[in-house]
């Protein structure tokens, strides 16, 4: 992230937690991205000149954990938010992985973080 600010500290899932702010640059956005869909935010960043205005919030507890993430891009009126929380840090996780028939695939650019 650049252009960091601490924004205040707030409860998240009852944690106490400091919020950071900042923005993403389109490096960090891509980063992991399927092929096709980095080639079709490339040709987004090139046609507006500058990187894809995407907005990071990080909250982290008192002891230096990530508790809870959220990133935000408004292209136009279009706008999306992704929030991911975390808790049970240190717990095992189980996973059930869905059938194919409950999953939609993902074959466009429609979001942040697709691929």
């Amino acid at each position: 992230m650049r252009e960091i600010s601490r924004e205040g500290e707030e409860k998240v899932h009852g944690v106490r937690a400091v919020r950071y702010r900042g923005i993403l640059d389109h490096r960090t956005v891509t980063l992991r991205m399927a092929p096709d869909v980095r080639t079709k935010t490339d040709q987004a960043r090139d046609i507006l000149g500058s990187d894809l205005p995407v907005f990071a919030d990080a909250w982290v507890d008192d002891r230096g954990r990530l508790v809870q993430t959220r990133m935000s891009v408004n292209l136009s009126g279009a706008q999306v938010t992704l929030t991911m929380a975390l808790s049970d840090i240190g717990e095992r996780v189980s996973v059930t992985v869905p059938k194919a028939a409950d999953t939609i695939p993902v074959n466009e650019v429609s979001g942040i973080l697709n691929g």
